[in-house]
């Protein structure tokens, strides 16, 4: 830096001092790295968006498919499970529409675009979601399964409405 403000000295206008001077080359300098690095960072942020609601997403499928087998009888039904299942399924629900930011439906998604010119349906689909499955966890604590195969479908219905609205396949 000396070598550069030394430099510079020589070439400064009349009046402004080699503080001044120097002090706004760094600021100039601090301006233009952020300019630089906005794409980058935004990028990044996207990006992360990304997977971060498909990690979610991934996650609520997790829990999702032992409750679905059991529901179905493919799997033998277990209270416990079932329960804990539906309330992390509950708790995840709420989770993953954060992540869905402008400029986050380019790329490694199946997310529409459509999010962003409807976003008032969409956060309807995502209020949904975490109702229903807050139910689907409030029928798993009364452990009967009857109520519980009728609550996993509504739950499921729910996904699969949102699906196929702002979902590509």
């Amino acid at each position: 830096m000396i070598g550069l403000t030394t430099h510079l000295s020589l070439h400064r206008p009349a009046g402004v001092s080699r503080s001044s001077l120097t002090t706004g080359m760094l600021a100039a300098g601090v301006v233009l790295s952020s300019l630089l690095a906005s794409p980058a960072a935004l990028a990044d942020k996207t990006e992360d968006a990304i997977q971060y609601r498909q990690a979610v997403f991934q996650t609520l499928a997790w829990q999702f498919s032992p409750m679905g087998a059991m529901a179905k009888g493919k799997q033998d039904y277990d209270a416990e499970e079932f329960r804990t299942r539906a309330e992390r399924l509950a708790l995840l629900a709420q989770m993953p529409w954060e992540g869905f930011i402008a400029g986050s439906y380019d790329g490694d998604t199946d997310a529409l675009s459509k999010i962003e010119t409807d976003r008032a349906g969409f956060d309807k689909r995502a209020e949904a979601l975490m109702t229903q499955s807050r139910a689907l966890a409030d029928a798993a604590a009364n452990q009967d399964l009857d109520a519980l195969r009728s609550q996993f479908v509504e739950t499921a219905k729910t996904c699969k409405g949102c699906h196929q609205q702002y979902r590509a396949d």
